[in-house]
């Protein structure tokens, strides 16, 4: 008897077809480890900046409060950013940008007009006096992917201007994880961290967040 040779096609699209579903088996696990990894990253990021949050109330006898004013008029130069008044307590600036962000936290930087010779964002911060506001940023944007909704808080919702907050009071949130995990993460004055359904409420997300 003669020994066949090779496959047919018919056996070649099968084996192809097993290839290409273990190869999508793959590569959905490897997209999940990754994500898992942002996370992860993220959520470090963030317990980073709420200890730099208390670093900063420490010194300074307030919770930071963004207050983006241009000085002087016409300079293009900025201060009163969260990014700004927090950069010296982690001393990094990776850790205000989440992995899952696939803008690198230019959807959320605070712009200014100066810049090196090469155009690159300067990190570079100059404390003019004792007063945490009077602490500005020379450089043209500083990279963030997280907002800090303190001053939204305080002044547009409640109008208080209370620095006084509740230990549940939301300091950094990060929306960029919702394509995965169709929720935002959550980093709260307490140092607690929360994954919760992307929050369109803001007076829900914040009600109950400022003592009396």
């Amino acid at each position: 008897m003669e020994l066949r040779q090779g496959m047919t096609l018919v056996e070649l699209l099968i084996v192809v077809a097993i290839i290409a579903v273990m190869a999508g088996l793959s590569i959905s696990v490897l997209m999940r480890v990754r994500q898992r990894a942002y996370i992860a990253t993220c959520i470090s990021n963030l317990r980073q900046l709420v200890q730099a949050v208390h670093m900063y109330e420490d010194d300074w006898g307030t919770v930071p409060i963004e207050k983006p004013t241009e000085i002087p008029e016409g300079s293009g130069e900025y201060y009163g950013k969260v990014q700004q008044m927090l950069y010296s307590y982690v001393k990094n600036s990776e850790v205000f940008l989440c992995p899952a962000d696939f803008t690198g936290g230019r959807l959320a930087c605070a712009e200014s007009y100066t810049t090196d010779i090469f155009g690159n964002p300067i990190p570079y911060l100059e404390p003019s006096g004792p007063n945490p506001n009077s602490v500005y940023w020379n450089g043209r944007w500083w990279l963030t992917s997280y907002t800090y909704p303190i001053n939204f808080l305080t002044v547009q919702i409640y109008g208080k201007g209370s620095t006084r907050l509740q230990p549940k009071c939301p300091l950094f949130w990060c929306p960029w994880h919702s394509p995965t995990l169709r929720a935002d993460i959550i980093a709260r004055y307490d140092g607690s961290i929360e994954i919760t359904s992307s929050p369109e409420n803001h007076d829900l997300l914040f009600e109950g967040s400022t003592e009396d």
